[in-house]
């Protein structure tokens, strides 16, 4: 369960290594919902003491997190993970707009750890965004740190160690930053996180992945960030098909879902009633993912495999009310595609930055990303809350009234709504001027399966040079991406204005984002201003890209 209370806390010291180094630990599960008990297979720590009890704007909040190892089995499957405070995810950190955050994080591991406030713009405290070698050095076992900041922006957000890999294992949780105006009417909220899981550690996955591409990285030649010339040239890469909406979605399901898709296809996991943006490799599969998919959990709960009894997240509804759905991927690997049965879904937000409302029936959750949405209760019984990746691998949760029967309805094949959420058409609600001639930078991405590499204009990072740039000065980042994979990179301590696709960029009301998914095969303009002195990451949110070079540093002065 969540422990939604602050916690009293003071300081030790916070560490970080270089990042390929310390790219793997053990493994962690996860949990959540602020409002309903989530088994996770850890003890929940118990709740610790509030600061204040009515705290206002000016005032602190405190609470401590202890990273340590667990014995759990989230998806039916025991494994050793890492998780917060002995719960899977970490409890719900909960501020207002504007107070001070306090955290005081407790090593119990033995390898260093960091904390990274995914969302949090850190204005003068960016020493504090816990980018293990870019913000401070890592925690070290046994020593803590008190990590000190004030809460901005609103809305959902996540933290997530940013040490190696070691969040795939389990070292997450959900940051919510409550703004003083509701950003819509609603009753109630519920978070949902939702990641992929894997029986491996994310150390080991890693080193699977880059075992017989040993010594690759240094064998490449590195150029300078103005050579993006040759980036399709790099060992093992292949290109997106020219039709990468016709990709057979069926090949990857698991046992019985496979079986149905096939008699009937245009209700199965290849997304009925829609073209889905499935890339292509060269030989016509779907490339979606470098580890192969084994199951996924709502709020620490999934199954593996369709024999499993391990019981799923459920949420109790009244009929006639409206929740605020709080969505988060904390995925290592997978975009998600998200909905609830027969419910159609109004979406307020994205990354925490309130959009004018769209109404549909499902949407992508790329890594990293968050949305609002807003869910009328105007049914009953029980409904499929379904995740599931673009290859069709599904997870499920319950969506439950009071006239319920007992147990779960029938594991029938999704069946998609048509109304799916297009990039294109989300609009901010409050749109931030673009400029005439802004700086513009290219940046190219690249990668390679043998070796297994990941880079940007053919550097792989941390052998990458900084991005430079003065304080005030407005950029536009012009994001080419020629591989075969999407990529969603995220930008530490700004907002970004999307504006799209370079032939129809939206120059009005582009969405503001701190994380964005760049298709396989096109380029997207992101505009942003400089605003917040410091160093920042600016990162694929894939592990293992950005743990084997597809990141850069951007210094602010």
């Amino acid at each position: 369960m969540f422990i939604d209370e602050p916690r009293p806390g003071r300081a030790g010291e916070l560490s970080r290594r270089e990042l390929l180094r310390r790219s793997a630990v053990s493994a962690c599960g996860i949990a959540i919902s602020p409002a309903i008990l989530v088994y996770s297979g850890c003890a929940p720590a118990p709740a610790g003491k509030k600061e204040s009890a009515t705290p206002g704007p000016e005032s602190d909040v405190d609470y401590t997190l202890r990273a340590a190892k667990k014995q759990a089995s989230p998806d039916g499957r025991s494994r050793e993970i890492l998780c917060y405070n002995g719960e899977l995810p970490g409890p719900v950190i909960r501020a207002k707009l504007g107070q001070k955050l306090r955290v005081r994080v407790k090593n119990e591991l033995d390898v260093p750890t960091s904390v990274h406030w995914h969302g949090q713009h850190q204005p003068g405290t960016w020493q504090m965004d816990g980018v293990d070698g870019v913000s401070r050095p890592p925690i070290a076992p046994g020593e803590e740190f008190v990590y000190e900041f004030v809460a901005t922006p609103a809305g959902t957000h996540w933290y997530h160690s940013h040490t190696g890999v070691q969040y795939g294992d389990g070292l997450f949780g959900p940051l919510i930053v409550e703004d003083d105006k509701p950003i819509a009417p609603y009753d109630r909220e519920e978070i949902l996180l939702i990641n992929d899981w894997f029986l491996q550690s994310s150390e080991a996955i890693l080193a699977g992945l880059t075992k017989s591409s040993a010594g690759g990285m240094a064998a490449m030649k590195m150029k300078d960030s103005g050579g993006a010339a040759g980036a399709d040239k790099m060992p093992g890469m292949k290109m997106p098909a020219a039709d990468s909406t016709k990709a057979d979605t069926t090949k990857k399901m698991p046992g019985k879902m496979a079986d149905d898709a096939a008699k009937t296809p245009e209700k199965s996991g290849a997304m009925a009633g829609m073209k889905m943006p499935g890339m292509k490799m060269g030989d016509g599969k779907p490339d979606l993912g470098d580890v192969p998919f084994e199951s996924a959990l709502f709020n620490g709960r999934g199954r593996f495999g369709s024999d499993s009894a391990a019981p799923l997240a459920s949420i109790d509804v009244k009929p006639g009310e409206t929740l605020r759905l709080r969505l988060i991927n904390g995925s290592s690997t997978y975009a998600l595609r998200f909905q609830v049965d027969g419910h159609q879904l109004t979406v307020v937000a994205s990354d925490g930055a309130p959009l004018e409302p769209i109404e549909v029936d499902n949407l992508v959750i790329n890594v990293g990303e968050r949305y609002d949405v807003l869910l009328r209760a105007d049914k009953s019984g029980t409904s499929w809350i379904r995740a599931a990746t673009l290859a069709g691998d599904e997870a499920r949760a319950l969506l439950r009234y009071p006239d319920a029967p007992a147990g779960e309805p029938a594991a029938t094949p999704v069946v998609w709504g048509e109304r799916a959420l297009r990039p294109e058409e989300m609009r901010a609600r409050d749109p931030v001027p673009t400029v005439k001639k802004p700086r513009e930078i290219r940046l190219r991405l690249g990668g390679s399966m043998q070796p297994f590499v990941w880079s940007i204009n053919d550097q792989v990072y941390p052998q990458a040079d900084t991005i430079s740039l003065k304080t005030d000065e407005v950029v536009r980042f012009v994001m080419e991406n020629p591989t075969g994979m999407d990529h969603p990179f995220h930008l530490h301590g700004h907002y970004f204005s999307v504006l799209g696709d370079p032939d129809r960029p939206n120059l009005t009301s582009a969405p503001q984002k701190d994380t964005i998914n760049i298709p396989a095969g096109k380029t997207v303009l992101l505009e942003w201003r400089a605003k917040n002195p410091g160093r920042w990451f600016f990162h694929c949110h894939i592990e293992w890209h950005v743990a084997t070079g597809m990141a850069r540093v951007i210094e602010i002065t």
